[in-house]
């Protein structure tokens, strides 16, 4: 599916929190009123939050990206998702192409990100474009939810 890349502005906030939606992501992590959106509204406010919008204009990915990152040294993907009705489109795929090719761009040697233990195929996407498993951390962000570290080599 074609679609552009573009930072997302407060004004599609709502846009954005509708993506993760009718996910294993939302149902692990943003559950609790309000956290998503404040997740999405920081990363806004720091000029970090990416989109994949339709030709019609319709949000259907988005991508926080902190250039500071994980480890400090080298940009991290902070969250990623793609709208239900939109997966297995290659969406997913240009978003992540779109974190590497930023990360290249700023002179950065690796990126990085974490995909939790029960989103086996995020893994397999990340490993496809030469994400590797560099570590794992039980418990990492809330208790139960186990994470691989993954980092790729630009």
């Amino acid at each position: 599916m074609n679609v552009q890349i573009v930072k997302a502005d407060a004004g599609r906030l709502a846009e954005c929190h509708a993506v993760f939606l009718d996910s294993a992501l939302y149902d692990h992590y943003f559950t609790e009123e309000g956290r998503l959106d404040k997740q999405l509204s920081k990363a806004i406010s720091r000029g970090e939050l990416w989109i994949a919008v339709t030709s019609q204009n319709e949000v259907v990915g988005c991508m926080w990206i902190e250039l500071e990152g994980f480890f400090g040294a080298f940009p991290y993907l902070a969250l990623l998702g793609v709208k239900k009705s939109f997966r297995d489109m290659g969406i997913g795929h240009v978003l992540l192409n779109t974190f590497i090719g930023v990360s290249k761009g700023l002179g950065y040697r690796k990126c990085s990100l974490l995909v939790s233990h029960f989103n086996p195929r995020a893994k397999q996407l990340y490993q496809s474009l030469g994400f590797q498993k560099m570590g794992y951390v039980p418990d990492c962000i809330l208790p139960g939810i186990h994470e691989n570290i993954m980092v790729k080599d630009l």
